[in-house]
């Protein structure tokens, strides 16, 4: 056993005694006491010099946006000054969209703002042009696939 198994092992012997002292026990249950107080100390120094081999957990998967998200990104971008949260989930976004269609047109801004690997929080009016930007991108078909036929618009009386 290591030293310090051994100096546990003492207090914890020290602490039965007084605790036999103080509760005024009779010799036989102090004595017993002290004794499951040592035998608790050596199994410690035992347990302790034992070395396990320990499993390796798999990383958690990416937690799936909810909709308590969608609303918390809605409003820290609704505000006067965009939180980092906000950003960094329209920059991680704003990289998967642009990985996604390479081939669509991009302007200056979008691109300067998916090649920064952490971005810095651009203008409450830039963040809105890049976004809505994103959701044309999002929207428009790939090219070379039609896009879906135009819905007939019925006006009411």
């Amino acid at each position: 056993m290591k030293r310090s198994a051994w100096i546990i092992t003492a207090v914890l012997a020290g602490l039965a005694l007084t605790a036999g002292w103080f509760f005024g026990l009779d010799t036989r249950h102090a004595v017993a006491l002290v004794g499951v107080a040592i035998a608790a100390g050596v199994a410690n120094g035992l347990l302790e010099a034992v070395d396990v081999p320990r499993a390796v957990l798999p990383p958690l998967p990416e937690p799936a946006l909810g909709l308590a998200d969608i609303h918390s990104l809605e409003f820290s971008l609704a505000s006067a000054e965009p939180g980092m949260r906000a950003v960094l989930e329209v920059h991680a976004l704003a990289v998967t969209v642009a990985a996604a269609r390479p081939d669509a047109p991009r302007s200056d801004a979008l691109r300067a703002f998916t090649a920064q690997t952490r971005p810095v929080v651009p203008a409450p009016r830039a963040l809105g042009t890049i976004i809505d930007e994103l959701e044309r991108l999002v929207v428009a078909p790939p090219a070379g696939v039609p896009g879906p036929p135009p819905v007939p618009h019925q006006e009411t009386a």
